[in-house]
């Protein structure tokens, strides 16, 4: 990350000397508008061309660029972002060739976009709704991240959701992951001697020890790597899993995809068959339930079963509550 930060600010001063009289900010603001363009789609000059006036009327600055002038931004791009865009001679569109790009650098344009919107507050502050529901924990955030980066253990007092007595816990902090809004802590509990997970909101009296971290021998990166949400695999082995939706829920499952391993093996007019190959934990079958008639088939038929289940026993709960209310 540091070295992707020290890109865009050295390419900046660059910038800077070639012209004095540059505004490094629109030259930024053009390159990561062009981008995030270039990710929904493949696009013409006119196209690009139109969309940086809208942005240029929203953004309070002049973001037009020539052709001559995109040029030279697709090859910044590719200088600083990782992301090679060409123009397409058989399409008459610019398109991303190669994308790479991480997710935490993409996290950071996002965050980027998100403050740019609010700097606009004043004119639009009542067109942006957020969501209500906020995280708790995120004060832990900062802390965790040091303790990470100097290698360094941390302590705290924890409370699990199904127990009363809040308990103590030492653990090397290896990395922080988010899940539906939440934040959780992952790494080596030192009395277990494995790796755990700590949601941040049950955190208490957080410490950044002065021991350093030592089992550097267990992998917890590769934790996540075949799974879905935030509960741990358990040494369950991840399988291939195929899960037919309806034309219109596949659009959303194409847009934000359920996990990295996802792909398309059939698709029609009426439905789209996806492949994914995870561990299906608890987090992933409640994933699966949530879409309800629109998730119209899954397989093997092991995991199709438990889904189907869980659906009869939630029919059956609603229907006995039903009955009572109406007595």
């Amino acid at each position: 990350m540091e070295k992707f930060t020290n890109r865009i600010k050295e390419y900046l001063e660059q910038e800077q000397l070639k012209n004095s009289t540059v505004d490094t900010s629109v030259i930024s603001k053009r390159q990561q508008l062009i981008l995030n363009k270039l990710r929904r789609g493949n696009f013409t000059f006119k196209e690009i061309e139109s969309y940086l006036a809208l942005e240029s009327e929203i953004q309070g600055m002049v973001l037009l660029a020539s052709k001559r002038t995109l040029q030279r931004d697709l090859f910044s791009i590719a200088e600083i972002y990782g992301v090679e865009i060409k123009y397409d001679r058989s399409l008459k569109k610019y398109t991303i060739i190669e994308d790479l790009q991480s997710v935490t650098q993409q996290k950071l344009l996002e965050t980027v976009d998100m403050y740019h919107a609010l700097q606009l507050k004043d004119k639009i502050s009542d067109k942006l709704i957020f969501e209500q529901r906020q995280p708790k924990g995120t004060q832990h955030l900062v802390t965790i991240l040091k303790a990470i980066n100097d290698k360094k253990q941390i302590k705290f007092q924890y409370l699990k959701y199904w127990e009363d007595q809040e308990e103590d816990r030492t653990i090397e902090p290896r990395f922080l992951k988010e899940y539906k809004q939440r934040w959780y802590a992952v790494g080596i509990d030192i009395q277990k001697e494995q790796p755990r997970i700590f949601g941040l909101d049950r955190i208490q009296n957080l410490e950044i020890t002065a021991s350093d971290c030592k089992f550097h021998n267990i992998d917890v990166e590769s934790l996540f790597t075949n799974s879905f949400g935030i509960i741990s695999p358990n040494n369950q082995k991840p399988i291939d899993i195929e899960l037919t939706f309806t034309a219109f829920q596949a659009k959303y499952i194409k847009s934000l995809p359920l996990h990295h391993s996802q792909q398309i093996i059939k698709e029609d007019t009426e439905q789209v068959v996806f492949s994914v190959f995870v561990v299906p934990t608890f987090d992933f079958k409640m994933e699966l339930m949530s879409y309800g008639s629109s998730l119209l088939d899954i397989k093997p038929q092991s995991l199709k079963n438990e889904i189907i289940d869980e659906h009869k026993k939630a029919v059956e709960i609603f229907t006995r509550n039903n009955l009572k209310d109406n007595k």
